[in-house]
């Protein structure tokens, strides 16, 4: 580590996490930093010291946009995250309010060469992709919290500090809603860069084919707006490569009237599931567009969601369930609002404590056979684990008409999907943070290792990676294929040149290290 001689430097030694490069004020760096206004203290410019960094942006920021430990605020902002493992100490939490302030906290950061990674609600469930230690600067979106909808309500423009709960309350006045979290609780901000499934995804198609435009601030401290036809490579780039090219600060969704909804909710027991699971894969082979059926398979109970649009007696298309015995009844046949839907339950069961851990990967719907195979895999790997660990087992089915809708709307995306029928199969665990992680972790990797090599064997494997699933070693800008990870590296190179997303964010999927 350089010498710090000055007397901030001194003060801000203990804060230093990392090697922090001493260099004179009137270096470039002291330069760039004065012309964008920032007054600097006496003595050296400290580079790659996220100690020093924090210290101007405190000056630099308002005191309530800027956390340090010391603050009341610090730990509230922490402890958002959704898994405990992710409640990392950063060296302060920066909350700008503007799409200006983190341009201009961005510059700052980039010129600093300071670490940052970026918080939108927080239910990323890997540490550091949402998160980040002593080593750099968290910032958190949530004053970015703006909702409006356009005069003939055809769009709503969103900022990612919002969470669902919010958007669906704003629109409920104006009978719309969008395409946003199943849960509530979940942020905008990486449910819908990651892709978003809503409750009716097989009908309307993925959040991330809604978005008309995407404002964006560059590394560089631009911002844009990418559209179809403004920066429209950038527009594209942003339809899967997540966040690869800078911070989006507004997203403008497509809304839609489907708010009248008929939906149900039962349990089955264990001994239950496999017949539960045929009747699933029956089901998604000839599924009615306007339906859905969501599981989860718990280690003591399995959880049927069964909805459709419109006010309607108990459709058809759910037929195949029909003989399964009910262990209990959570909700009733019930015709009612989408929202109601979302605002009462779309938080039932959910907890934020203890540690969760994700993985997914996805295989063609041929028929139950597979699907049944995989549950008995699952409930091998759920005895497994210890005392208080609970690990669940999530198919979500997926039709033609989801990949079509994505490949139509707005320009396409570039998931690179299969038109055929498909399970985006979710094994995600929750458990208290006394046993090993790294163990509990493990058998999670082990048992999707399993059940892709018996994908592969079996011949129904597909390579797609539905990002909002992912675990923390899955490589899923891989998974869309050559031609699209490519197109991403070329736009993420084109409008961040130095890299700065790729070098100086904490943790995430970078389409440098995935090429």
């Amino acid at each position: 580590m350089a010498k710090i001689t000055s007397i901030i430097g001194v003060l801000l030694g203990a804060w230093a996490t990392t090697t922090a490069t001493s260099i004179p004020t009137r270096s470039p760096a002291a330069a760039a930093l004065s012309s964008l206004g920032v007054s600097l203290p006496a003595g050296d410019v400290l580079i790659g010291n996220a100690g020093y960094t924090c210290s101007l942006l405190n000056h630099i920021f308002s005191k309530n946009e800027t956390f340090t430990v010391t603050s009341p605020y610090y730990d509230v902002l922490i402890d958002e995250a959704w898994s405990q493992n992710c409640r990392l100490n950063a060296s302060c939490v920066v909350t700008p309010d503007s799409a200006q302030e983190v341009s201009r906290l961005l510059q700052i950061l980039s010129i600093l060469e300071t670490k940052f990674a970026i918080h939108s609600g927080g239910h990323n469930t890997n540490p550091g992709f949402s998160s980040i230690g002593r080593n750099g600067v968290l910032i958190a979106l949530e004053k970015l919290s703006t909702i409006s909808i356009s005069a003939n309500r055809k769009t709503v423009t969103v900022g990612p500090g919002n969470k669902w709960r919010s958007v669906y309350k704003f629109l409920q006045p104006y009978n719309v809603t969008v395409l946003g979290g199943r849960e509530a609780v979940v942020g905008v901000g990486g449910y819908i860069l990651g892709g978003g499934l809503s409750t009716f995804y097989n009908t309307y198609g993925l959040a991330i084919d809604s978005v008309t435009r995407f404002q964006v601030v560059l590394p560089n401290g631009n911002i844009v707006n990418a559209t179809q036809t403004e920066n429209a490579d950038l527009y594209k780039g942003l339809k899967g490569g997540l966040n690869n090219f800078g911070i989006v600060t507004e997203y403008d969704l497509i809304t839609n009237t489907g708010i009248n909804i008929y939906y149900e909710i039962n349990t089955y027991t264990i001994s239950n599931t496999p017949a539960v699971l045929a009747a699933y894969a029956k089901y998604l082979l000839d599924l009615d567009i306007n339906s859905n059926v969501e599981i989860q398979v718990n280690p003591t109970y399995t959880l049927v969601f069964y909805g459709y649009l419109g006010h309607v007696s108990t459709p058809a298309t759910f037929g195949p369930f029909s003989g399964i015995p009910v262990a209990s009844t959570i909700y009733p046949p019930t015709n009612g609002s989408l929202s109601e839907l979302l605002l009462t339950i779309g938080s039932a069961g959910l907890t934020s404590e203890g540690v969760s851990y994700s993985s997914t990967f996805t295989f063609k719907a041929t028929g139950p056979k597979f699907l049944q195979d995989t549950h008995l895999a699952y409930l091998e790997a759920a005895a497994s684990l210890p005392s208080g660990a609970a690990l669940s087992y999530v198919p979500q089915g997926i039709i033609p008409n989801l990949v079509t809708r994505g490949k139509s709307q707005n320009g396409g995306n570039l998931l690179g999907l299969e038109a055929t029928p498909q399970l985006w199969m979710n094994i995600f665990v929750q458990f208290p943070a006394t046993p090993n992680q790294s163990e509990v972790a493990g058998t999670v990797d082990s048992l999707l290792a399993n059940l892709t090599s018996s994908a592969k064997s079996e011949d129904v494997f597909l390579p797609y990676i539905f990002v909002n699933d992912a675990g923390p070693n899955q490589k899923p800008l891989q998974s869309f294929g050559e031609s699209n990870i490519k197109y991403i590296d070329a736009v993420s190179k084109k409008y961040d040149p130095q890299r700065i997303m790729q070098k100086l964010q904490n943790q995430a999927y970078f389409v440098s290290k995935e090429l």
